[in-house]
């Protein structure tokens, strides 16, 4: 099982296990882990288990995701890692592996949908 660590702003330590597959995080009342934080986007970033490891993925946030001071887009997590969201910081924790979703079912998730061209026929 996976694990945030973070602080409120009133203070309060709170720990939050990873249970739902992808987890969103932002300041919007729909977010799953809902932060009161201003430089926090409504939809920031999001958790998705993908095979064994769990990837961090911005969700296009104005502010950037950070993993140990690196502003990342997409990014494997690992044990330990700081993650910084607006002015929340919070730990990673992760000591098992994990079992997730075969890796084209979670590219999906990730990536945008892309448009394929389609090829017209040559004249001769």
């Amino acid at each position: 099982m996976a694990l945030l660590f973070f602080e409120k702003t009133n203070g309060e330590r709170v720990e939050i296990a990873v249970e739902t597959d992808p987890l969103s995080i932002g300041r919007g009342p729909t977010a799953d882990v809902s932060l009161e934080d201003l430089e926090v986007s409504r939809h920031h970033c999001a958790l998705l288990l993908w095979e064994d490891d769990w990837v961090l993925k911005d969700g296009g946030s104005v502010n950037g995701t950070w993993v140990n001071q690196k502003r990342v887009k997409i990014v494997i997590l690992k044990n330990g890692d700081i993650i910084l969201i607006g002015k929340t910081e919070m730990e990673f924790r992760a000591e098992e592996r994990q079992r997730g979703k075969s890796p084209s079912a979670t590219l999906q998730l990730l990536a945008p949908p892309r448009v394929i061209p389609v090829a017209t026929p040559v004249k001769e």
